[in-house]
């Protein structure tokens, strides 16, 4: 029973030390993707009757 005890104790520890990398796991090298939001596009400027 006892080497079954040391295995479960063993087992525990090294699960609970995982890799030390908090959130989610990424393969390095690879950089995450940029989500940028595109410009409002500009209003057109309202035409006047002393152009004509």
């Amino acid at each position: 029973m006892k080497p079954f005890k040391l295995l479960l104790l063993l087992l525990l520890i090294t699960d609970l030390a995982g890799c030390g990398q908090p959130g989610p796991l990424y393969l390095p090298g690879q950089a995450a993707p940029i989500h940028v939001e595109p410009e409002p596009a500009p209003k057109p400027e309202p035409k006047s009757e002393k152009n004509k």
